[in-house]
């Protein structure tokens, strides 16, 4: 599961060397490729950690662990170089619901999309870091995840397991999904590209 910096000089990678699944840090350079050894930013006891994803400005990472039993998303600053892991800290955002995943940052970093099991389905969900809220996005039937956000902050893609499997485009303005997609087969981790 890793992730690149837009930037391209940092990688993001769960690694499971210690002994438990946790999050590493690795300078890269294109041409050049890895600088020097990876950094272990993040570990939890008995937990395992995943789907990191940097911030458009990569000063940040968001990230999906359940050392507090269920899969929540933490959000932390990308530390300095050989910095203590004792002294790195998490902060978790998504505090409402269980079983959180596919954390998804907006193109200018004002806002967190991700994945949370709200009552019996999947649904999106939006923290919004200048208000410091958590707001549902989509509701009803259906497992909705994978959210992929346009550049214009305001849209984005995801998949559904309504309609049997399809992709569905929201504006964070109205409530209501535009279905995309149409077929037979199963249509799932959408990616709004070019950034």
């Amino acid at each position: 599961m890793p992730a690149i910096s837009r930037q391209r000089d940092k990688i993001a990678f769960i690694c499971d060397v210690t002994g438990n699944p946790d999050l590493f840090l690795q300078p890269f350079n294109l041409e050049k490729g890895a600088v020097g050894k990876p950094q272990q930013i993040f570990s939890a006891p008995n937990a395992t950690q995943g789907s990191p994803t940097f911030n458009p400005d990569g000063t940040r990472l968001a990230f999906v662990s359940n050392k507090d039993g269920s899969p929540k998303i933490y959000v932390m600053n990308i530390p300095e170089a050989g910095t203590p892991l004792k002294h790195i800290k998490a902060t978790l955002i998504s505090k409402r619901n269980r079983e959180n995943s596919a954390p998804a940052w907006s193109p200018d970093g004002t806002k967190l999309a991700y994945c949370a099991r709200t009552k019996n389905d999947r649904q999106i969900w939006i923290y919004d870091f200048a208000t410091g809220r958590e707001m549902p996005l989509t509701e009803g039937p259906g497992h909705k995840e994978n959210p992929s956000w346009a550049p214009d902050n305001l849209h984005l893609v995801f998949n559904s397991s309504s309609n049997g499997g399809e992709l569905f485009i929201i504006d964070l303005n109205q409530a209501e999904a535009t279905q995309i997609t149409f077929g037979s087969h199963t249509k799932c981790f959408p990616s709004w590209e070019p950034r």
